[in-house]
């Protein structure tokens, strides 16, 4: 091999040694750097599986920080507390209920005694518009009853009006006798005069 006589020259021989010692510390070296580069990647695979939870996590929590700040917002839009007091509310409530049970009830024969049993409940000005505009119902309901009434929050930004949604349960009669049960819903708006609190608009099914 090479031309070296092995079996007489003690330096064929050396330079054999040398020759496969350098042949095993190549091997040597590249397989060190075979193994310490897959070594890198399966650490650098760990990491990222252990970065990724974290990133997830960050990512939920921020949805959860948005939903619950949304909901948040949507609450307070029905909450009137920020401008009215607890009792400012209950009172312009209770007010708002007894205009109702005051105002639906309804006779064609007597057509303007409605508008007389809720003036008290309701401001100078209302009572000349309603007055003014008059009230015309159906055939089918020309008697109308109030069975239940509930109330419930609305949008309501003013710092001046109480705004309250009340729905009224109740039964119509036809002049021909028939009755059918109902439902009406009155968006009332109500101002406090003197300690009092008065009707000041009222929406009747309309969207509010």
């Amino acid at each position: 091999m090479f031309g070296w006589d092995f079996e007489n020259s003690k330096s064929d021989r050396i330079k054999l040694f040398l020759f496969i010692l350098v042949i095993f510390l190549v091997i040597g070296f590249s397989t060190t750097y075979v193994l310490r580069s897959i070594g890198s990647e399966e650490a650098d695979t760990v990491n990222q599986s252990e970065e990724t939870p974290e990133e997830t996590e960050a990512f939920v929590s921020s949805d959860e920080v948005e939903s619950e700040a949304s909901l948040e917002d949507e609450t307070n839009k029905y909450n009137q507390t920020e401008h009215f007091t607890e009792e400012q509310l209950a009172e312009s409530k209770e007010a708002a209920v007894e205009f109702v049970h005051a105002y639906h009830p309804y006779n064609a024969e007597e057509p303007t005694e409605y508008l007389e049993t809720a003036k008290p409940h309701i401001t100078d000005s209302l009572y000349g518009s309603l007055k003014e505009d008059g009230r015309r119902e159906v055939l089918e309901r020309s008697i109308l009853t109030v069975n239940d009434t509930q109330v419930t929050e609305v949008v309501n930004p003013s710092s001046i009006v109480v705004r309250w949604n009340v729905m009224v349960t109740g039964e119509a009669q036809s002049i021909d006798g028939s009755k059918t049960d109902t439902e009406d819903w009155y968006l009332v708006g109500l101002r406090e005069r003197e300690g009092e609190w008065l009707v000041e608009d009222v929406r009747i099914n309309v969207p509010n």
